[in-house]
Formats: C-alpha cells, structure tokens, sequence
C-alpha cells in the first residue's frame, strides 16, 4: 500500500515505480513500513536482508518444514498415516472413541477429509465393510469432497481458473453438501457435518438466511465450535466489498465468550490487512493477542487439539503487529509444522510465507 502510494504521487504505475525507483530508496520505503520485513521477498532483486539463519534460535532448517495437516497432533497423524496406506479401521476406531468431543473430531474429520481428497480408496474399503449408514464414514466422506472440491478448483484467482476447474468445482460441492445433509441425518446430535456445511457456505453461495439456519443448528449442538467459528468469519469476509464491521464485530462477540476463540480477532485483522494497513496497530489487536497468549499458556490452551494452529495464528498476529521477537517461541514449539491457516492460504508459497516469519521473528529478536 506504501508503494501504491508513492507511486500515485509520482504519477506511475506501481510497476513503472518499482523499475524507477533504485534499491536503497525501495528499502527504505519497506523498512519505514516494517523494519523487519525481508526486501527481497518484497520486491525480488533487492538484497536479502536482513540474512537471517533461523536454526541458530533452535529452529528447524526450511528444508525440513511440512504442511501435512496431520502432524501437529500424533494421534491423528497416526490414522490418517493409517488411511493413506489403505487401512481405514484406525480411523473408524478414532472416531468412534472421540465421538461427543467434537473439537477433537472436527479436527480428525479435517484431516481425513484431506488424504479422502487426494485417494478416496481406503474410503471405498470402508463403506464396503460397513455399508452406507454408518456415522462415522459419513462425515468423512462429506469432508473429503469439499476438499475435493477445492482441490479441483485449485486456489488461484478467478481469471486463472479454467471454465473446465470451475465446473469440477461446482458439481462436487453440490455432492459435498448433499453427503454433509446425509450426514447430519445419521448423527442429530453431531455439530461436525454442521462444520462442514458452515465451511461450504461461501463456495455453495448461501445467502444470509440459509447460512443463519445452519449456523444456528452447528451452535445449538456446540456454541463454541471452534472450526465452525473460523470458517463463519471467512463467510462473513467482505473480502474488500464492504465494511468489515461486521465481520470484526462477530470476532469480538466470539472472542469475549471463550479465551479459545481469542484468535478470531486475529483471524479478521489477517483478512482486513491488505485494505487497512495500520489495522496491526490499533489496541483491540494488541489485546487480543494477549488473551490469545494467555489462553496459549493455560493447561486448556496449551492441550488442546487446537493448541497448533493458535500459535501459528498468534505468531502471525505478533510479527505483523510489530511484536516479532515474542513469536520466536511460538516458531519454536511449532517446529517443522508449516500446516493450516494462514500459511496455508498462501498455496503454493506456503512455506515460503512461514519461513519469512519465522526470519522476521528472529532477526526482530536480535534488535530487541
């Protein structure tokens, strides 16, 4: 936004800019924004700085770094593992041991869904064993087909995707929504197909009743369902349209009723960035990372299933709130686990964008 300014008042495009302006001025500009920020991954060509060797705060080289959604937690890794390799009855046994706590299966559910997406064969094993009606198998299978969906699609741009990847898209959200229904049928007391629908919301185009309906039915089985409560923001996300008011007044609401869902805040500055840049400034950020913290270094915050992906949430809210050096710890105990939002929305860059907090975390912590 710095650059989009500059270059205005000079009259150029924000390229024409880029090509005129020479390095020291670009840095500078950069750096004035955020000292810690790497120019280099900002405009390519300009100096690596600051050079920053992560492994020497303890942390894991990039090479080692994994997006495997699984990882964080051993014992979903373990089934998911399991699936992979064609053997289905971990999965089922998990699910069927953590069924009434529905944090924990939201995220087994998650991450099955995910290897269903990439070989739905061990899926096939299952239901020709149990057959059709069975609980478990069916809230996997709704899952898996919105990550089907999605991966299908792939997560470019509109104009970037094909009418062919729009077409895959919609016919298998349809299913996704469908089997998500079914699955709702075979579980009443369930908020996870519930999960799925809410996460389904935008892709499907629910208009503002439809997603009511389904949102109340997910809280009136969990109120405080984390996952649900992630993907309602990004349904709410105006995504630049409108005023985001809503959107943080929603997080807000959420935040003050349980320290769990703290990172909601975070969540929605992340969402609003790129249309207000001073958002990491403003004191209800601040405030909210500090309940997020506190929530992370609480027994409840510190054991649960939830416990990596609100420290990737609080790292990235630390480094962009200009409070880098306290994520390095963060970066530290989520080691090798580059997964899930917000690193995940960056796609392919994905670890790229990790690495670069990471690096920012720390060289902030040798000037702190």
């Amino acid at each position: 936004m710095a650059m989009r300014k500059e270059a205005k008042r000079r009259g150029l495009s924000v390229k024409d800019y880029i090509e005129a302006a020479s390095a020291d001025e670009l840095i500078t500009l950069i750096h004035e924004v955020d000292p810690t920020v790497n120019p280099a991954e900002m405009v390519p060509g300009l100096p690596d700085l600051p050079a920053v060797d992560v492994t020497q705060w303890g942390l894991p080289p990039k090479h080692a770094l994994s997006t495997d959604l699984s990882r964080p937690v051993p014992v979903i890794a373990s089934v998911v593992a399991a699936a992979r390799a064609r053997d289905w009855r971990p999965a089922a046994d998990l699910l069927h041991r953590c069924y009434g706590d529905w944090g924990m299966r939201a995220a087994v559910v998650h991450a099955l869904g995910e290897a269903a997406a990439d070989d739905a064969g061990w899926l096939q094993g299952w239901r020709a064993a149990v057959g059709p009606h069975d609980r478990h198998l069916a809230v996997v299978d709704a899952h898996g087909l919105l990550w089907l969906a999605w991966k299908l699609r792939g997560n470019k741009q509109g104009e970037l995707t094909s009418a062919d990847q729009h077409h895959a898209f919609q016919q298998t959200i349809l299913r996704a929504e469908a089997a998500a229904q079914r699955a709702t049928e075979l579980a009443p007391d369930d908020p996870t197909p519930w999960y799925t629908l809410v996460t389904l919301a935008r892709g499907l185009g629910y208009d503002g009743g439809t997603f009511s309906a389904v949102w109340r039915a997910l809280q009136a089985r969990d109120p405080l369902h984390r996952a649900g409560h992630e993907f309602a923001l990004m349904y709410l996300s105006p995504e630049g349209q409108g005023p985001y008011d809503d959107l943080f007044a929603f997080a807000e609401r959420a935040a003050a009723a349980s320290p769990s869902l703290a990172f909601l805040v975070i969540a929605a500055a992340y969402d609003y960035e790129d249309h207000h840049e001073k958002i990491w400034k403003e004191a209800r950020i601040h405030r909210a990372l500090d309940a997020l913290l506190a929530h992370l270094a609480s027994p409840a915050g510190s054991r649960s299933v939830h416990a990596a992906a609100d420290r990737r949430w609080a790292a990235y809210g630390l480094v962009s709130a200009g409070r880098a050096a306290e994520a390095v710890p963060l970066f530290g105990q989520l080691g090798t686990d580059a997964s899930g939002r917000p690193w995940e929305d960056f796609g392919d860059n994905a670890v790229d964008a990790f690495e670069s907090f990471r690096r920012r975390a720390c060289a902030d912590s040798r000037t702190a």
